[in-house]
């Protein structure tokens, strides 16, 4: 049995997506000329589109064409990579837009997340996490001034990892991370360019150093338009 004609054109344009044809950012031809294409209606040609935006392979834009989405960048959780190194590895441009930077007593929550007392010293930091330009995580981590005394500005635009294990010297072990969906706030979603109540994932996270010292606590909110999260599972041998 032959499949729909509009599954037939819908494989072919996956294809030309996977073989390279068709490279990421690529304007699509229009419905008309897709129709002439293919010699079907505007109906089976929206059928087909359909499929391919809800495989989140394309990406429209008002008023000028459809477009071929760039692949996201992964977030492995298993392998403890910095945002720089885990987007640059991918191929894509990563930066960030420093939004605050205080330093604050730590309220219970805080210090028990970071084995702290309550009162102690942490800086508060909130970060937006750009891919290609595009704002993709919003960060805000907690670290304790006890171990980092001279941390600045400027470090913290960087690499929070490279300056934890090259200026400082320090080994870090391992991030404890937890991961759930949850709608956004108002504050939250301007600063990704969403609207509130968007849908994002949050990944808490509490990292551990190689003496057992918890020296972060982040809270980040992906918008998951350019990140994907992918996970292998082994089967015990």
């Amino acid at each position: 049995m032959n499949r729909p004609r509009y599954l037939q054109i819908s494989d072919e344009l996956i294809t030309q997506i996977d073989d390279g044809t068709l490279l990421p950012g690529a304007m699509l031809p229009t419905e008309s000329e897709l129709q002439k294409k293919f010699g079907v209606s505007r109906v089976t040609i929206r059928k087909s589109m359909k499929i391919l935006v809800d495989k989140d392979l394309l990406y429209r834009v008002r008023g000028s064409g459809t477009y071929v989405k760039s692949a996201k960048a992964q977030h492995n959780a298993f392998q403890l990579n910095g945002f720089y190194e885990e987007v640059s590895a991918q191929g894509k441009q990563p930066s960030s837009k420093l939004l605050t930077f205080e330093l604050i007593e730590s309220d219970i929550f805080i210090a028990n997340k970071l084995g702290l007392n309550e009162g102690d010293e942490v800086y508060s930091i909130i970060r937006l996490r750009l891919i290609d330009g595009e704002p993709e995580i919003l960060e805000h981590t907690f670290m304790p001034v006890s171990i980092f005394p001279d941390l600045s500005i400027q470090a913290i635009r960087d690499s929070k990892y490279e300056y934890v294990e090259k200026i400082k010297g320090l080994k870090i072990k391992l991030s404890r991370q937890s991961a759930k969906p949850e709608l956004v706030t108002k504050e939250i979603a301007n600063n990704l360019n969403i609207e509130a109540g968007h849908p994002v994932i949050r990944v808490d996270s509490v990292g551990e150093l190689s003496d057992g010292r918890l020296f972060e606590y982040t809270e980040h909110y992906f918008r998951v338009y350019q990140y994907s999260f992918d996970f292998v599972s082994y089967r015990p041998q």
